[in-house]
């Protein structure tokens, strides 16, 4: 198909994935569910995270001088 319709393989395995994707949505998903996951209005179900301090930050601050 990429060579008769001159589009990248990529473009029909994304489709592919695409489409399965929603296929298990619709199976699985309660419909409000569904409908918020489609509005894009569905709340985070974890806080947002705030990095951690790099844990090695300063370990090599000495040897740089």
């Amino acid at each position: 198909m990429a060579e008769v319709t001159g589009r990248r393989q990529s473009f029909f395995l994304q489709q592919m994935i695409e489409s399965g994707i929603a296929a298990m949505e619709e199976t699985w998903l309660p419909p409000g569910v569904l409908a918020q996951v489609r509005d894009g209005t569905l709340p985070s179900r974890e806080p947002e995270r705030v990095p951690a301090p790099d844990l090695f930050g300063d370990l090599f601050a000495d040897q740089e001088s």
